[in-house]
């Protein structure tokens, strides 16, 4: 539901609705609530919640702030306990007026350990006993889970993350208050930014609330504070961007910066996605064309599908977000799925962005789950992949797709299942020379072509620990820079892949392979024309 119809809602004789509402938001909301009942219902507007000593009339200064003043009707018994107090206060309460009631799910939530009968017997009967009444509750909170006795009673409502138009509005307001604010204490206060600039401003601060957004405006004034003045100019743009990592990695989500190294051979997956870049422009999205979903990765441990994730953000010119479901995973019951939709809300307000669920499988295979945890989580990823239409690419990476639920893996849930195998000969050498070069060292073709063929069943991340190796050994020996094939000859000799040491889990894999789309086009490796004593023996002249 949307949450402009919450006030129709109230308005029509539902007496109790429930309002999801970010913690930074919970002020602004009740701010919000107090403006529009008493401007459009003309009702009073009073907040209660365990952490206050009694009942609060919400009310609006002169200038529009919040402020809450003490009921002083309102008494309670030492003795009696206050959740069945405030309901009872409620019922007979002699007039008019929206009740707001904080934190009070837990106790008549879903499965919940502190669940009270009594309470939730009590909101039943209010939900009845107001309906003719002019007295309506609004439970307010994070992570509402409803008791299935109330679920059909009480209407569901959530405050949405804030638009990039919404953000474009709220910004010259809030400059406009600093500027006052900086004008009383003597400050000079300047804004040097231009439309454009504002625009790619609001842009980075997606995925943040308005609050929190005024919480890093007031501190960069602290922070950028120099003899007396204050410059909000582009400076802030990195700044934002590290401010909402460090928010967003409380959530379990990390903003990933860029990935610096480009993968080797997968030329199948890299035409798809770049047949489909152009989707999540804003001309694709004026002819309405669909958006991709994503596509799920699957393939041997060590052949770079973390780092193809991390390059399909670059192919496709979008931020990346990793969201790590494990870090998610709370004590109390349901508090797991409000995280992960907490994170999935969050992902579509920052749209158009990748979304990057690494080893997809452990989080939601169900192993060892006699919670139902994983499945509910599931659901609510797969809800999330079938409605979500603004530009959300999730891109999930498995090395045991055996272990995957049959609902993920379906035909149809991702855009494409691909499967990415151990690197043929031609892709071997490729993924060589881009980790040489990391090191600053060139090495002459055939070179690289002989130690590819002798390093079959090789995965990219046993490529790259060779070519470390190398530019290792070399450097011991006095040549820095200037790698051998005898060095990595040498060094090829000490590493045993995984797909010999645990060849049957890499068969297992291809059986499934017959039901994806391979990621590379198959290359039969082929004995190279040159062998490795004669290119050694070259390479020592």
């Amino acid at each position: 539901m949307s949450l402009r119809n919450l006030l129709t809602t109230i308005d029509s004789q539902i007496p109790i609705v429930a309002l999801e509402v970010l913690a930074p938001e919970e002020a602004t909301i009740i701010e919000w609530l107090t403006n529009q009942a008493q401007s459009k219902l003309k009702s009073p507007v009073y907040f209660w919640n365990l952490g206050v000593s009694g009942l609060e009339k919400c009310d609006l200064s002169r200038d529009g702030e919040l402020c809450f003043k003490p009921v002083s009707e309102y008494k309670r018994p030492p003795q009696e306990d206050p959740l069945i107090y405030i309901f009872k206060y409620i019922e007979n309460f002699d007039g008019e007026g929206i009740f707001i009631l904080g934190d009070v799910h837990p106790f008549i939530g879903r499965n919940s350990p502190v669940l009270s009968w009594e309470i939730l017997t009590r909101v039943k009967n209010l939900y009845h006993r107001l309906k003719p009444t002019e007295k309506r509750i609004i439970f307010l909170g994070q992570n509402i889970q409803l008791h299935e006795d109330l679920v059909r009673l009480i209407h569901y409502f959530e405050t949405p993350l804030p638009t990039l138009a919404q953000i474009l509005e709220h910004l010259p307001y809030y400059f406009e208050y600093l500027h006052s604010s900086a004008q009383e204490q003597e400050v000079e206060f300047s804004v040097n930014l231009t439309d454009a600039e504002m625009e790619t401003l609001a842009r980075t601060a997606l995925g943040l609330t308005l609050e929190e957004v005024s919480d890093f405006l007031r501190l960069m004034c602290k922070q950028m504070l120099s003899d007396k003045r204050v410059t909000m100019d582009t400076g802030l743009i990195p700044r934002i961007v590290e401010y909402k990592t460090r928010l967003l990695s409380q959530m379990g989500i990390e903003l990933c910066k860029p990935a610096t190294i480009p993968f080797g051979g997968l030329d199948l997956l890299r035409e798809w996605l770049n047949r489909r870049r152009r989707l999540f422009t804003q001309s694709a999205l004026n002819l309405q064309l669909p958006q991709p979903k994503g596509v799920l990765l699957a393939g041997p441990p060590g052949t770079g599908k973390s780092n193809v994730a991390k390059n399909i953000a670059n192919i496709l010119n979008l931020p990346l977000l990793q969201l790590d479901i494990a870090s998610m995973l709370g004590s109390l019951v349901g508090e797991s799925e409000g995280n992960v939709r907490r994170a999935l809300k969050t992902a579509e307000a920052i749209a158009p962005c990748i979304l990057w669920v690494d080893e997809i499988e452990k989080a939601l295979s169900g192993q060892g789950d006699t919670s139902g945890v994983s499945q509910r989580i599931l659901g609510n990823i797969l809800t999330f992949m079938s409605e979500c239409t603004a530009g959300v690419f999730v891109v999930a990476t498995c090395n045991d797709p055996s272990a995957l639920p049959t609902e993920l893996k379906r035909k149809g849930r991702f855009d494409e299942n691909f499967f990415v195998d151990l690197p043929s000969e031609p892709e071997r050498a490729q993924i060589l020379r881009i980790h040489l070069e990391r090191f600053g060292i060139s090495v002459e073709d055939e070179y690289l072509e002989a130690i590819a063929s002798s390093t079959a069943k090789f995965s990219g991340a046993e490529l790259e620990t060779l070519a470390s190796e190398a530019a290792l050994l070399a450097f011991e020996q006095g040549r820095p820079q200037r790698v051998t094939l005898g060095d990595l000859e040498e060094c090829r000799q000490t590493i045993t892949p995984l797909a010999i040491q645990d060849a049957a889990a890499v068969e297992r894999m291809r059986e499934w392979a017959k039901t994806a789309r391979a990621a590379s086009t198959a290359i039969a490796d082929t004995p190279t024309t040159k062998s490795i004593k004669t290119a050694r023996y070259r390479n020592m002249n």
